[in-house]
């Protein structure tokens, strides 16, 4: 079957699922209403905390979860279907990307919760789900930008990597950033962390969009 579709719900349903969260919240004057994206008001993950979006949020992120887990398995599958080599990076990709996976659901689990244990759930939660699904994205379109800028994938456009490395730089650019708010300067509210760690999330998801591209445009498919 084509599997296009995976990617494309990894770039939307976690997307779509975040929103209705925040406006369900927000309209119940649970957090505060603001546009989060440019404000930073509030978290993610006080969003996805209170009422009913506290089940909506688990319902959206553990399936999410899933196709991620299903994802980077198949990624590996499909680039050699290309007719590329199997190598150590697409492996690592695949390690990196399922344990993202993994620590995602144990994010969606523990939000809400009360105690240490639960409160450092979450923390390495969103801290390993960040940074694994990062690098496994890294490790792919470093194949993909070899191999298109040597004329070995005639079958992708060479701006679907394009497009994935501006994002990625998008992605680094923020997390440096995080870097001397978080340690040095002054944000009362962490509301310049709150602004970076929403455009970080969208960034994130929204790196699937071009790889669905690539998936649809070289017709990828295989056993589900």
């Amino acid at each position: 079957m084509r599997l296009a579709w995976i990617p494309f719900s990894l770039a939307t349903l976690p997307v779509t699922i975040v929103l209705l969260c925040y406006l369900y919240s927000a309209a119940a004057d649970l957090i505060p209403a603001c546009n989060p994206i440019f404000q930073g008001c509030t978290t993610i993950s006080s969003a996805g905390r209170y009422g009913v979006a506290y089940y909506l949020f688990k319902a959206g992120m553990i399936p999410t979860a899933v196709l991620l887990g299903v994802f980077w398995p198949l990624c590996r599958r499909w680039y050699v279907s290309l007719g590329r080599p199997d190598s150590p990076g697409l492996r690592a990709m695949v390690w990196l990307g399922v344990i993202s996976a993994v620590f995602l659901i144990f994010y969606a689990v523990s939000l809400g919760s009360s105690g240490e244990f639960y409160k450092f759930m979450r923390r390495a939660g969103v801290t390993v789900h960040f940074s694994f699904s990062y690098l496994a994205q890294v490790l792919l379109l470093n194949r993909l930008w070899y191999d298109c800028r040597r004329g070995l994938l005639e079958q992708l456009s060479p701006r679907i990597p394009m497009a994935m490395l501006t994002i990625s730089l998008l992605m680094f650019a923020l997390a440096l950033y995080s870097i001397p708010v978080g340690e040095l300067i002054p944000d009362p509210g962490n509301v310049v962390i709150n602004i970076i760690e929403w455009n970080f999330a969208l960034l994130l998801f929204g790196w699937y969009l071009p790889a669905g591209l690539a998936w649809r445009r070289t017709r990828f498919r295989a056993p589900l």
